[in-house]
């Protein structure tokens, strides 16, 4: 337990901790406060206090007649007259003779102001009030306070009296030692209340930081959920949460890329083993006959063309998915969607043999790749093709133009299981593997397809039941723009 105090101690103490930082600047402001109260009171305490006991002096004097000051000698005057023990009295007459009248102490000399001083303190109601501040002999300063007396307009001369100010000092000094006592007894109160109070501010932030060491430590669904937090945590709380969140979207992203891009080099490589193999197996038959006749000469060359022809395709259509994943730009041009595919009809007659071939076509102008969506409507074509019955099959073709540009293949084959229907578009799958690698289809048309929708903008569907056959359609704005797939 005292190692943990001692820890926890040695982090409140550190210099870039947030709880030190903040009590320390706050304690430092207060100080400050302290110190800027501390000078100014002792300023207008002096001076009020030194212009209280010159008003205190000057109604002393005022209450004296005034030919007392006049007919009196030293130490002459009652000590009792003076509120102030130790003060020195002085009669400074109309000539600017000075005339000590009590010197408590007659070894220090009598303060002497200017001639210009007694002859403004004359006047009454200039300098009347005033006092001043001045240095001994002894080194001692001594406050001086100037009344004239006598008739109002007529003043007989002036009364100076000199005061030691080390006993008012002494008072301010006194006054001064207190304030500083209770600044220092608040500073100790604020460090203890600032302490406690921090610590409890500070906590949705200890919160937030545990929460973060546990989605270091891996765990990405932890979230931040600060108790009690103020607004500015509470927003950094809520921005915390939105990163953990596109975090695990992304990681999640990133994991299903390894698994598909893993699936996809499996599935090339065993797509590009199966030709290979099956040419290398009537090479290595060949090769062990000394005299090959020539009818199984000619069929093993067949096959053997055949199979690399399989090859080349499978390459060819890598490298068109290689192109289309970098973003190709499409080279996009205004023209008829109808013309285009109306010229395409005799090719797809012939690929349907003797399936019947209906052609549905509205006049839609639109801004697209031709070759590209050659490519789509003959991948969608052929597949319809390879999943009908040669003898009763029907392939609908349908170009129409609202919200969009919508093409359709429709077919009247054995149709699609529900649980295929999501993974179509995915490279090299085949819903019936079988018949497909017979007929020489590697799993990569509709993946085509989809990519070059995407990058005319566009998406693609794919309705089918059991039985009764599937429709694919494609839709593709009115203004089609180069997209990334």
């Amino acid at each position: 337990m005292s190692r943990f105090h001692f820890r926890t101690l040695r982090s409140w103490m550190a210099p870039k901790s947030l709880r030190y930082q903040l009590l320390s600047r706050s304690l430092l402001i207060l100080a400050g406060l302290f110190l800027l109260i501390g000078v100014f009171q002792y300023v207008l305490m002096s001076r009020f206090l030194y212009q209280n006991t010159a008003q205190t002096i000057r109604n002393q004097v005022g209450t004296m007649p005034f030919q007392m000051w006049t007919q009196s000698g030293p130490n002459r005057l009652p000590p009792f007259v003076f509120a102030t023990p130790g003060s020195t009295v002085s009669f400074i007459d109309q000539q600017g003779n000075l005339h000590v009248l009590i010197q408590p102490q007659g070894d220090e000399a009598v303060p002497h102001l200017s001639q210009q001083t007694y002859e403004a303190a004359l006047t009454y109601g200039q300098h009347g009030g005033q006092y001043q501040i001045v240095r001994g002999d002894n080194g001692h300063k001594e406050l001086v306070v100037l009344a004239p007396v006598g008739p109002h307009g007529q003043p007989a001369g002036i009364v100076q009296v000199s005061t030691d100010l080390r006993q008012l000092q002494h008072v301010l000094m006194r006054q001064l030692l207190i304030f500083v006592v209770l600044a220092l007894i608040a500073l100790m109160v604020g460090l203890l209340t600032f302490s406690s109070t921090l610590r409890r501010t500070l906590v949705p932030l200890s919160q937030m930081y545990d929460s973060v060491r546990r989605v270091d430590a891996g765990n990405m669904d932890e979230r931040v959920v600060p108790d009690k937090a103020q607004s500015e945590i509470a927003l950094l709380a809520n921005s915390f949460n939105s990163m953990l969140e596109r975090l695990s979207v992304s990681f999640a992203a990133e994991r299903a890329a390894k698994h598909r891009l893993r699936q996809f080099v499996a599935d090339a490589s065993h797509e590009l083993r199966t030709p290979l193999t099956s040419i290398r197996g009537f090479i290595e038959v060949l090769l062990r006959q000394d005299n090959v006749p020539a009818d199984q000469l000619q069929s093993a060359l067949k096959s053997m063309l055949g199979e690399s022809e399989r090859l080349t395709k499978l390459v060819e259509d890598l490298l068109l998915l290689a192109k289309l994943d970098r973003e190709q730009a499409l080279e996009l041009t205004e023209a008829r969607m109808d013309l285009v595919i109306a010229q395409m009809e005799d090719q797809l007659r012939l690929l349907a043999g003797d399936r019947e071939v209906v052609l549905v076509l509205d006049v839609v102008h639109a801004r697209f790749d031709r070759d590209k969506m050659k490519q789509v409507l003959f991948n969608l074509f052929q597949n319809a093709v390879q999943h009908t019955s040669p003898e009763t099959g029907r392939i609908g073709v349908s170009l129409v133009q609202a919200e969009g540009v919508y093409l359709t293949v429709r077919d009247n084959g054995h149709g699609i299981a529900p649980e295929h229907k999501d993974k179509l578009f995915e490279r090299f799958y085949r819903a019936d593997a079988a018949r497909s690698r017979q007929q020489g289809g590697a799993g990569l048309g509709l993946a085509i397809t989809k990519s070059i929708v995407a990058q005319h903008g566009g998406t693609i569907a794919c309705e089918s039941e059991l039985g009764r056959g599937t429709t694919f359609t494609v839709w593709l704005p009115n203004d089609v723009k180069s997209h990334s797939s």
